[in-house]
């Protein structure tokens, strides 16, 4: 009676999962008559019974099934009609999802080929994803995708592919680029990070990426990493120059006069031509009124960089200090005449240096006299030219 038991048990779990392994051909019908909800329920039920023998094969069939449902909207997007983004992409994730589950099952490996060369081909399409959802400005699921295109070597079925690892189609640091573009749109600054450093080396959309990096840190109130960044930045590439001047700016803002000082050494340690860092040293010795030290600042920036305007026009305003500070003391002392007119002398001296920065000023901008008139009439009428003052003053009228 007992073996009778035995054999009638083993008979009743034969035909449950004979009834089960059913399930999956049916499913497999009802794909191919595009009866998909029908389908879903059928492969979910054989999915999920845990009397299913052939897993591999109900994973292999779900996933057959995502991608028919994410097939059906972008064949819309091909048709120029409106496609559901959010269906596209929850069902080619769960699709890919499927498929790797299917190969963890697969013990003969019946499914590799085929879905591997699918996994090949669907890579594409988180790009399209990710497209899809930054003109809809979902960012936060535009991000999602362009990590999934960066991270898709992870997925093992394609894990050594030389097509996954070398994508010939997209620019890996490109979608890098991208990822970020997303992430700080969506304000989520630790997804950003994950990508940055290889944004960063996105040749075409480089200085995007560095503002975008910089500008996240302030957005967070982070204000010491923005200045370590932005200094580490600065120090790396000679081409930097914003950053250099958003930085100086910064500590001229803060009237960190040692600060400002200090960074600018710290370029013109690095290059000694540095641009930027000869010119803001002089701005802030400008500002100190160590005119003589802010004139050797100017004069080598005019030298490393002949077409930079305010460096002569700066260059010119010491002159004309230095000799205005002069002519003022001259009212507080008790000089013979002679003594006098020795002093006079170093003024008109002083501003008569001050006339060819002046002069270049107005060759380079000859249409705005407001940069150069004025100055060049102060001078004229220190140096007794009343003809040449006269043209001058005719121009600001």
């Amino acid at each position: 009676m007992k073996k009778i038991l035995c054999a009638v048990a083993l008979l009743i779990a034969a035909n449950t999962a004979f009834s089960q392994d059913k399930l999956i051909r049916r499913a497999q019908s009802l794909i191919e008559e595009n009866k998909l909800d029908e389908a879903q329920t059928t492969i979910t039920e054989a999915l999920t019974s845990g009397k299913t023998k052939k897993m591999a094969l109900a994973w292999d069939v779900q996933g057959d099934l995502y991608q028919r449902i994410f097939g059906a909207e972008l064949n819309k997007a091909a048709a120029n009609q409106p496609l559901d983004t959010m269906k596209f992409a929850t069902n080619l994730y769960a699709c890919i999802d499927a498929y790797e589950k299917c190969n963890e099952l697969d013990e003969d490996q019946e499914f590799v080929a085929k879905n591997k060369e699918n996994l090949i081909r669907f890579r594409t399409f988180y790009m399209y994803c990710g497209q899809f959802f930054f003109n809809n400005k979902q960012y936060a699921e535009a991000y999602k995708a362009y990590d999934g295109w960066l991270n898709y070597s992870k997925n093992k079925l394609v894990a050594n592919e030389p097509k996954v690892l070398k994508d010939s189609i997209f620019d890996e640091n490109q979608i890098a680029y991208y990822a970020c573009l997303a992430a700080y749109q969506a304000k989520d600054y630790k997804k950003m990070d994950e990508h940055i450093q290889q944004a960063l080396t996105y040749e075409k959309e480089r200085e995007t990426v560095r503002q975008m990096y910089l500008l996240s840190f302030l957005e967070q109130g982070d204000t010491t990493s923005w200045v370590a960044k932005s200094k580490e930045i600065a120090l790396s590439d000679a081409g930097a120059e914003v950053i250099a001047q958003n930085l100086l700016a910064y500590y001229m803002e803060k009237k960190d006069d040692a600060g400002a000082v200090a960074f600018a050494d710290e370029l013109i340690a690095k290059n000694p031509n540095s641009k930027i860092g000869n010119y803001s040293k002089g701005v802030v010795y400008f500002g100190q009124e160590k005119y003589e030290d802010a004139l050797t600042c100017f004069n080598k920036t005019i030298e490393v960089a002949p077409d930079y305007i305010d460096a002569y026009y700066n260059a010119g305003v010491c002159y004309c200090n230095l000799g205005y500070k002069i002519n003022e003391a001259l009212s507080k002392k008790k000089l013979t005449v002679a003594q006098n007119k020795a002093e006079i002398e170093k003024v008109k001296a002083l501003y008569k240096k001050a006339e060819p920065f002046f002069l270049k000023v107005k060759e380079m901008e000859p249409d705005d006299p407001s940069r150069w008139a004025s100055r060049l009439s102060t001078i004229y009428y220190i140096l007794g030219d009343e003809a040449k003052q006269k043209e001058m003053d005719a121009l600001l009228q």
